[in-house]
């Protein structure tokens, strides 16, 4: 790299992503609570300082790479309704977005913690700009999932995307729980607590979906 500190807008830019990029990297290997800022500058081959100049902290780095996780999980839960266009096909709905899930285990990890980790010691205008920008990703959510089932109106359908996420919040970390909880969830009495996500997200989707259509 011929520049040190970035000066044009191409540079900031160029900076920005790859203070993204370490951080996506970090996260893959050691999982959110293994990231810091500290980590983050040095992965990035820049000074802790210099990220305060595109970020005003690890929280607020998080909800970019959020954003970046929800436009790739969009394009893939896209392309698996696009076959149901018109089918009505409740479950198989639930099915391709329980897949979607599944496919994108990063992004559904920390939809899990956004409202109890991501959207802490942030600003109020960077929790604004991020919600903007997922509102006008999740619209592709909405008109993806009326085209496959047109009975829903839209206004069910934008009940349908906000409740679903919820649920999925919900979910994933129960169905990938730390290492002790999963050694004790191997006990025969403690199968009761035990959720699959994959299957049970379907159900809890289908389940809401039913009822969202019966209104």
């Amino acid at each position: 790299m011929a520049w040190q500190r970035a000066r044009n807008p191409e540079q900031k830019e160029q900076r920005r992503t790859e203070i993204l990029d370490a951080t996506a990297r970090l996260f893959e290997a050691q999982g959110l609570e293994g990231v810091s800022l500290n980590g983050i500058a040095a992965e990035a081959g820049i000074s802790k300082a210099n990220i305060y100049r595109y970020f005003a902290s690890r929280e607020e780095i998080f909800l970019h790479l959020l954003l970046d996780y929800y436009h790739q999980w969009v394009v893939t839960l896209e392309r698996a309704l696009a076959p149901l266009a018109g089918s009505g096909d409740v479950e198989t709905v639930a099915q391709a977005m329980t897949a979607a899930y599944t496919a994108h285990p990063r992004f559904a990890s920390l939809v899990a913690v956004t409202a109890s980790v991501l959207e802490k010691n942030v600003t109020a205008d960077a929790v604004v700009w991020f919600k903007t920008q997922m509102l006008a990703v999740a619209i592709r959510v909405a008109n993806a999932t009326h085209a496959a089932l047109p009975a829903l109106d839209m206004e069910h359908t934008q009940r349908f995307i906000m409740y679903a996420h919820l649920l999925m919040a919900a979910m994933w970390p129960a169905a990938h729980p730390p290492p002790a909880v999963q050694e004790a969830l191997e006990r025969p009495e403690l199968d009761y607590a035990c959720v699959d996500f994959e299957r049970d997200a379907v159900g809890a989707v289908t389940t809401l979906l039913r009822g969202l259509l019966s209104e």
